[in-house]
Parts: C-alpha cells; structure tokens; sequence
C-alpha cells in the first residue's frame, strides 16, 4: 500500500472514529454523572471548535443586526430630510405671503389717502397709439365725463400715467414709459426720493438722480412723492428690480418694475379731484 493511501484510510478510520464516540456520547450520556475518557478526550477537543463555530454564529447575528440598524437609521434619514425640505417649503410660502401682506395693507392704506381728495371714475380703453414717438392710449370718456387734462390714470395694479389731452367724448393718457412721462417717486420704505422714466421704446422704467449711498433694496416699493404738482403722493408705480452703481460713483441707476401689463390694458381709473 502506498503512502497516499495509507493516509487517506487513517483519515477515514479516525472520522469513523470521532463519529462513533459522538453517538455513543449521546446514547449513554443522559443524566450520567461521569463519562468515558475518551468522550472526555473528545470534548475537550471539540470545545474549541464549537466555542469558535458559536463566536462566528452570534458575530453573523450581531452584523445582521448591524445592517438593518443601518437601514433603519438611512430610512429615517431620508424622511428627516423630505420634512426639512416640506417645512423649507413652507417657510417661503410664509415669507411671500407676509410680504404680501404688507404690500396689500400699504396699497390699501395709499387708497385711502388718494380717496381722501380724489374720486375714481372707472372707463375703458378705446384704442391705442401706434407713433414712434409718443407712449399713448386712448380712453372714453373726455369733457363729456369730466376729464381733463393733468389728471392721473391708474389701473388695479398702479400707475398708467396722465390724460394730455381730451375731446367730447375720449381723452388720450400719456403712459409713464414714454420718455415725457417722468414721475416724481419716492421709495417707500425709505422715503429716498428720485424720478422715474420711461424708455420710450419698453415697458421698462429706470429710477434716476439717487445718491450712491441710499439705503435701499431691491423688491422695496416705489411711490410718487407728490412733488411737482402732477401726481398725488402714494400711487404705486412699481418695485425695486435691480441696482446698479454709475461709472462716476456718485449716482445709483435702478431698474424699476411696474406691476402694470401695458399691453393688456383694458379698463383704467381716472382721478378726479373732488370739489
């Protein structure tokens, strides 16, 4: 018999072995106070392996554990992060309606101080003019209604502008983006006083003539100032849209946005002094 065989068939006769005492350990071992030498020779071996096989077993358990606290607290996680970015949600809903709030309540406290001298007479907007040169429409109602030249148009938005002009029966309103309709305004918050105009070619509206060093911001409202006797004091012109300091440092240009859609003008007011 070769070498490697011998080996192989003493492997075999010691697990036989092994298997052997293992069943007669457990057949005789119940409720027995001593046992053989040799089941207490081969417990003594196996003790390592099962104490090492239990190790094993509880650290599998305990990493499986681990894994699903893992999960758990990844899960958990991305839930806390869906209601932060909710409650973030709801905070600029909140902040917007806050803001719109206060611009509500100033343009109701403005109406107020406007009805106090003024009554509104509301019209129509018959037609619109198509020159290059001037801004204009054309409203109905002219001496007919009372209307007369100077006196301010507004729509539910702000500022169109003034009437130039009137017959029987129309009155033509020179709008504030055109070049001559330059406003006296003011920045309510701050009461920083400028002028507005017009590009005549836009909608767009430029506030002119404020130092560099006003304490204004962008969004903060714009309001005529009353000065220079052709627009009461509060009408709504527009807001803050940008600021941008001159190439001489000494002046602001600040771009101005009107509430107001020009082009879709289809009913304005006209204030009328009361008598």
């Amino acid at each position: 018999m070769t070498p490697k065989r011998k080996k192989i068939l003493i492997g075999t006769l010691a697990g036989v072995l092994v298997l052997a005492l293992l069943f007669l350990a457990g057949l005789t071992s119940t409720e027995r106070e001593n046992i053989s030498k040799p089941e207490q020779f081969l417990r003594d071996m196996l003790a390592p392996l099962q104490n090492g096989a239990s190790v094993v077993s509880g650290n599998i358990r305990n990493w499986g554990a681990y894994l699903q606290g893992v999960d758990n607290i990844r899960a958990e996680n991305d839930e806390l992060r869906k209601e932060i970015s909710e409650l973030r949600l709801q905070l600029v809903d909140l902040a917007e309606y806050q803001q719109e709030n206060e611009r509500l309540r100033d343009l109701l406290n403005m109406a107020e101080n406007v009805e106090s001298q003024f009554e509104y007479v509301t019209t129509t907007v018959v037609n619109r003019s198509q020159s290059s040169w001037y801004k204009t429409l054309v409203i109905s109602g002219g001496e007919d209604a009372g209307f007369a030249v100077g006196m301010p148009v507004v729509s539910a938005q702000g500022l169109v502008g003034r009437i130039i002009n009137t017959s029987e029966n129309t009155a033509e309103v020179l709008l504030i983006t055109d070049r001559e309709g330059a406003i006296s305004a003011m920045v309510q918050n701050t009461r920083t006083v400028g002028v507005v105009e017009g590009d005549g070619e836009t909608s767009e509206l430029s506030m002119i003539r404020v130092p560099y060093d006003a304490e204004i911001e962008n969004y903060q409202q714009i309001i005529t100032s009353g000065y220079g006797g052709v627009y009461p004091k509060g009408l709504l012109v527009g807001y803050i849209n940008s600021i941008t300091l001159q190439s001489d440092g000494l002046m602001l240009d600040i771009d101005v946005r009107s509430y107001v859609d020009f082009n879709r003008l289809e009913e304005v007011m006209v204030l009328k002094p009361k008598a």
